[in-house]
Formats: C-alpha cells, sequence, structure tokens
C-alpha cells in the first residue's frame, strides 16, 4: 500500500521544531533589542533637554544642529531605536541566515561610528572650550542689542544664571552703546533703570559650565551605556548567532530529507503499522481462521465423571 502525505503535517512539525530550538537564541535577540531601545530613548532624552531645547546652546557660536557629526548622530540614534529593533525581529522569526549576519553586521558598524564620533568629539570639545571667551565677545559686540533674538537670550542668561556680560560687568563699561541692563542687577529696582548692585561673574564661565555638565551626561549615556552594551551584546550575539546558523542549517536538512521522502516520520510509522494490519486481514490463512466455524471445547474431567458415575451404580447394586 502506498504511503499517503498528511497535508501541512511537514510546515506544522518544522515550525514546531523550529520554535521550541530557537526559543533561546531569539531571546538573546530580544534582549538586545530591548536594552539598546531603552538606552537609545534615554540618550535622545538628555541630548533634547540638555542641547535641543535648551537656549544656551544658541549662545554658543560652534555648536549648530545641522553639522556633519549631529548629522550622523541622527542617524545613529534612528537606526538604533527602531531600525536595529525591526531588523533583529525580523531575523529571528524568519531565521534568515542573512538578515542575521546584517543584524550582526550593523551592530558592529554602529559601535565602530561611537568610537570615531567620540574622538572627533573629545578634540572638538576642548578647542570649542578654548575658543569660547573670544568667540562670545565678538558676537556679544556684535549683536547684542542689535538683534532682538540674542539680545533676548543674553538678558535670560543674565537673570537665571546671576551673571553680566561676557566676562563681567565690564563689558557695558568700556562701551558707549549701552548701559548696565536690568537682567545684571541683583536686585531689579522698581522705578530706575540703574542697578544698586550688579552680578559680578562673567557669563562665559556659566556657558563653559553648561557645556562640560552637558558633554558628562552625554558621554555617560553615550559611552558607558550605550557602547557599552553594543560591545557586550556584540560578543555575546557572535556566538549565539553562529549556533542559531547552524540550529539552521540542521534544521533545514531534516526539512529537505523529509520532503524527499513525502511525508514525517510519525506519519510513515503511522501509515506503515496501518499497511502491516490490513495485509494480515487479506493472508489466505487468516481467512480461513475467520472463515472455520468455532469448536467445542472439551470438558477436561469428562473421563472423571463417567468413572464416578459406574462407581456410584456397583453401589447401589
Amino acid at each position: 500500500m502506498p504511503l499517503r502525505r498528511v497535508g501541512g503535517g511537514v510546515a506544522t512539525g518544522a515550525s514546531g521544531l523550529g520554535g521550541r530550538a530557537m526559543r533561546y537564541y531569539r531571546l538573546w535577540i530580544y534582549t538586545c533589542n530591548t536594552a539598546l531601545l531603552a538606552g537609545a530613548l534615554a540618550f535622545c532624552g538628555a541630548a533634547a533637554r540638555t542641547v535641543l531645547f535648551d537656549f544656551r546652546r544658541s549662545l554658543v557660536p560652534s555648536l549648530t544642529l545641522y553639522q556633519p557629526s549631529f548629522l550622523y548622530a541622527y542617524l545613529a540614534l534612528a537606526t538604533q531605536g527602531g531600525a536595529l529593533q525591526l531588523l533583529g525581529c525580523v531575523a529571528a522569526l524568519r531565521l534568515s541566515e542573512k538578515l542575521l549576519n546584517a543584524y550582526w553586521l550593523l551592530l558592529l558598524v554602529l559601535l565602530f561610528g561611537d568610537v570615531v564620533l567620540g574622538a572627533f568629539w573629545a578634540f572638538k570639545f576642548e578647542r570649542i572650550c578654548q575658543e569660547l571667551k573670544p568667540a562670545l565677545r565678538v558676537r556679544f559686540q556684535q549683536e547684542y542689542g542689535t538683534n532682538g533674538e540674542m539680545t533676548a537670550m543674553w538678558d535670560r542668561l543674565q537673570v537665571e544664571d546671576s551673571c553680566c556680560g561676557v566676562s563681567g560687568p565690564g563689558e557695558f563699561n568700556i562701551s558707549l552703546r549701552w548701559e548696565i541692563p536690568v537682567s545684571c542687577c541683583v536686585d531689579p529696582p522698581a522705578n530706575s533703570t540703574r542697578c544698586a548692585k550688579t552680578h559680578l561673574s562673567g557669563c562665559d564661565e556659566r556657558l563653559l559650565a553648561y557645556l562640560r555638565a552637558t558633554a558628562s551626561i552625554l558621554a555617560i549615556l553615550g559611552y558607558c551605556v550605550l557602547a557599552f552594551l553594543k560591545l557586550c551584546f556584540l560578543g555575546i550575539l557572535r556566538y549565539e548567532i553562529r549556533e542559531m546558523i547552524q540550529k539552521i542549517r540542521i534544521l533545514r536538512t531534516e526539512l529537505e530529507l523529509t520532503n524527499a521522502n513525502g511525508a514525517v516520520p510519525g506519519a510513515i510509522r503511522a501509515e506503515s503499522a496501518e499497511s502491516e494490519r490490513e495485509s494480515l486481514l487479506v493472508r489466505p490463512e487468516s481467512a480461513a481462521l475467520l472463515s472455520s466455524p468455532p469448536t467445542q471445547t472439551k470438558n477436561p474431567n469428562g473421563n472423571n465423571n463417567y468413572e464416578m458415575r459406574e462407581y456410584r451404580s456397583h453401589e447401589n447394586i
């Protein structure tokens, strides 16, 4: 009797076996995705609070949002905040060797980019700090009082950070264009535009402290969290993905052998047992046994009963 193929048996068995065998490796990929997503969101929140939406960043001349290093940072954060997770999940669910290798390589590229960007900003940041005071003085002399937006931001800085001018209130005394603004006053006068007492600290020190605090926060989140997570998961996933690919190849080989046989092993065993039962039913000796009438069973105590009847008859005589 020919073997019949059970519909959908191969696909169902393969998916169940693959799901059980790959659960451990998928868990590593999902953990990596979750950790990197949390780190990227934390970095984005800190960067938005300290750089994007902080007015003090606009007062630093060389800190624009459209420079190439910032553009790469936007792309890297978008990649590891969504695209990387999508690639990893699709690769784990589809059990694709190419997608798994692409996932690991993308993680490596992001780590390499973090190292290059960090080294670049380590040198550039020191240069920005050294050139901050001269650049602020030039911009202050050119735009304060003439550029309304810059004047408003500088006055806000003087009020919130308790500072005055670039290096002190002397910036206003040496110029005949301005008087000391009310924003420099320790106690703003109610009915006068002149200050009884002004802040003595320059705003360049406040901006420098802001830059160093921002750099420390972003360096901790970028290197001590994100880059460290990438480095750890790169080492772990290198071996896990390699083993995962080996098991994928083993499962694929088993499926190819199963498809070549035409049925899954369980179905083959069931069909073999059924064919054996049917072959027994059609054998001649089996048919003769089934067609013969049942024979009466003999009483094993028949002779003994006959002798007992003879003995009792002699006693009666």
